[in-house]
């Protein structure tokens, strides 16, 4: 099947697992055990073990409820003995006429837009440019604040990340999220190295008629 004359639709997308980057899979059926037996794995202390086993439950559950099928995630889990994650990452495609071209989705991520009753507040917006072997890179690191009912509010770094492979009808869209700010030293530099492990597979080229 071939889309937007030339183009070729993404047929297949993955990630790799650098350290301490742990997939979660997001299927109904799929290993209702998941969180426990990844926190059993990573942590010794029973509390911690069952704190960071309800917090990876909990993340899930709020990627499920999202109930988009095409949808991959992942977590970082870099001081599991704290009994919390780092960080979440989702992933999925996006059709190359919604989100443009490179120039337009940069242009876009400078820009954020944030509606009234939200309760955000864009503290930082840097956006960046590069390329993985998957193909263009087009990237923003953000702070933002999410207003809370006591009349303060949480901090939440956030990278996103748009790979534009050649040829391809789709673009992969990475969203990595984190609320223990700090525990990157580099966000926008450790997302770009998971995005780096991206593969893609494209469908094949139509028979031309002879």
């Amino acid at each position: 099947m071939t889309a937007n004359g030339t183009r070729r639709d993404i047929v297949d997308f993955r990630i790799g697992t650098p350290e301490r980057w742990y997939p979660m899979p997001l299927a109904e059926a799929s290993d209702p055990d998941w969180a426990t037996t990844l926190a059993g794995s990573l942590v010794d202390d029973e509390g911690m073990r069952a704190k960071l086993a309800d917090e990876l439950a909990f993340a899930r559950s709020r990627f499920r409820a999202m109930r988009n099928p095409a949808m991959t995630a992942a977590v970082w889990i870099p001081y599991p003995e704290i009994g919390r994650a780092g960080a979440a990452l989702v992933f999925s495609l996006a059709p190359l006429e919604v989100v443009g071209t490179p120039d337009q989705y940069e242009e876009a991520l400078a820009a954020p837009v944030v509606e009234p009753d939200s309760g955000q507040s864009y503290f930082a917006v840097q956006t960046w440019r590069s390329t993985v072997d998957a193909g263009e890179l087009v990237g923003s690191h953000n702070l933002i604040a999410h207003a809370v009912p006591d009349g303060g509010a949480e901090l939440e770094e956030r990278v996103v990340a748009v790979v534009y492979p050649p040829d391809a009808a789709q673009v992969v869209q990475f969203v990595a999220s984190a609320e223990n700010l700090g525990v990157f030293t580099d966000m926008a530099s450790d997302v770009q190295t998971l995005v780096s492990t991206l593969t893609v597979t494209l469908a094949a080229t139509a028979d031309v008629p002879s």
